[in-house]
């Protein structure tokens, strides 16, 4: 029996917010993970090497969205999520920052991203969401 592969990554989330109140989603285009494919989050992923977790969100956000953000604060939570398959096991740990769009365009570049949208907060918890993206909005709507 050979052993599974363990993984683990530390994901920034961008929770951007524009002047009406709407919230920015990305919808997941990932066909090999039926975890991911076509569900909705807000921007982001990996922090690189030598990034901040602040930069890191905003260069997510302008990749997968093609719209620049300034970040505001972090929420007050960490959420973790664990994926299981058969030959490995993967823990993201999430950290959420709130941001404000500062410019940019909506751009649908091939970062993962099949649809880009600008939601208000009652319809975005009625979406199929990935792991973490309702828990993160309810604490922003609840500070």
């Amino acid at each position: 029996m050979t052993e599974k592969i363990k993984k683990q990554a530390i994901i920034v989330k961008g929770l951007v917010k524009d002047e009406k109140g709407q919230i920015l989603l990305v919808r997941r285009k990932r066909e090999w993970d039926k975890e991911a494919h076509d569900k909705w989050e807000f921007p982001g992923g990996k922090i690189e090497f030598g990034e901040t977790p602040e930069e890191a969100t905003i260069r997510e956000v302008k990749e997968e969205s093609g719209y620049d953000v300034s970040v505001e604060s972090m929420l007050p939570k960490l959420l973790s999520w664990s994926h299981k398959s058969e030959e490995k096991e993967v823990q993201l740990i999430l950290v959420c920052f709130i941001c404000k769009l500062s410019g940019g365009e909506s751009l649908l570049g091939d970062h993962g991203v099949s649809e880009i949208r600008w939601l208000e907060p009652s319809e975005v918890l009625k979406l199929d969401c990935l792991p973490g993206i309702t828990d993160f909005l309810k604490i922003y709507l609840n500070n």
